[in-house]
């Protein structure tokens, strides 16, 4: 019998294995879905800026948050 409470399986960290653990402090995961040629679109902008994906949304989601006052 399953005792976990979803039916899918907690991936591991992939970094760990290594050892480089990265401190998330006050950050949460999320799953999001978006047009995939905005995706792809997204991918290049956080490359070219070298940065991470997670790191280039959040940019953005603060600018617009900003610009609209909320």
């Amino acid at each position: 019998m399953n005792t976990n409470s979803t039916p899918f399986k907690k991936r591991e960290n992939p970094l760990a294995k290594v050892g480089k653990v990265i401190e998330t402090g006050n950050r949460e995961k999320y799953t999001a879905t978006m047009d995939k040629e905005l995706r792809k679109r997204i991918k290049i902008a956080s490359a070219m800026k070298e940065v991470q994906v997670s790191t280039f949304i959040e940019e953005a989601c603060r600018e617009k948050l900003e610009r609209e006052e909320l």
